[in-house]
């Protein structure tokens, strides 16, 4: 027994290097199989956010863009640094009028992307999602990023330009509101002057023409005292004549009434006398 032992010592020590050799390589078979597995699970899960990315873009197509968002969705729950992932539910979210959302997503693809062309587009759909939304200056921030990283995009210049053409506009009218809102105020305060003129004028007129009735009624009260009696007026009828005159003719009446009853043997019956 000690014999055996001693001779495998002996086939060791002179075989060493071998022995060495062959650890060496199982370890590293070993950990060639483990990176095997790990590479295999990743490519499985790649092949599998690549089929919800294809099945969302089918959607999209469709025009099915809450369905494709959902889609985006679950391939970024895998995937959460996926650039492809987000730029496309940025169109997608762009297309359901979610424009802050959009944005978002836009964002974090520019960030996550090494890539210039895809950060370029990046930033010309944030501005397209800012012009959708009339913030002009944003607008105008992003299409010039964006060509900052492709200055050969026509479409950004283009963009650029109808935002900054929003930009002046408004400007200008802003400045024509001032001005209307300026020249009201100056309208309103000469208005109110002269209205103040107008009244005041109607109250000098006012007192003038109470002055004027005050000295008529004075003239009429001073020509009472002197014991002035008025005029009659052609044809008219003082109250003593037509008193006069109703006594006269009630009498002649009277006359005539016991006459006739004197004939037929008839009462005669008295008449309500009315007031005059």
């Amino acid at each position: 027994m000690q014999n055996k032992l001693q001779h495998i010592k002996e086939f060791i020590k002179k075989h060493k290097t071998l022995f060495i050799v062959l650890t060496v390589l199982k370890l590293l078979l070993k950990i060639g199989i483990v990176l095997y597995f790990v590479c295999k699970v990743n490519d499985v899960a790649a092949q599998s956010t690549n089929k919800i990315l294809r099945q969302g873009n089918k959607e999209y197509k469709n025009q099915k863009y809450n369905n494709a968002t959902e889609s985006y969705s679950k391939a970024l729950q895998k995937e959460p640094k996926d650039v492809r992932a987000h730029f496309n539910q940025g169109d997608a979210l762009f297309q359901l009028n979610e424009l802050d959302k959009a944005k978002e997503s836009y964002t974090n693809a520019a960030k996550l992307s090494t890539n210039t062309d895809i950060q370029a587009k990046c930033f010309y759909n944030i501005g397209n999602a800012f012009y959708k939304q009339e913030k002009w200056e944003e607008s105008a921030k992003a299409y010039k990023t964006s060509l900052k990283l492709n200055p050969k995009d026509a479409d950004a210049k283009y963009n650029l330009m109808m935002a900054l053409s929003k930009i002046k506009k408004d400007a200008s009218e802003n400045k024509d509101k001032k001005k209307d809102k300026k020249d009201d105020k100056k309208d309103d305060k000469q208005n109110w002057r002269k209205k103040t003129g107008q009244e005041k004028n109607r109250r000098i007129n006012k007192k003038t023409r109470r002055g004027r009735a005050k000295d008529q009624g004075q003239d009429k009260k001073d020509e009472q005292g002197q014991g002035q009696q008025p005029k009659e007026q052609p044809g008219q009828m003082t109250k003593e004549q037509a008193e006069k005159l109703l006594e006269a003719m009630q009498a002649e009446e009277g006359k005539v009434q016991q006459k006739l009853a004197k004939e037929k043997g008839k009462p005669v019956k008295g008449k309500v006398q009315k007031d005059w």
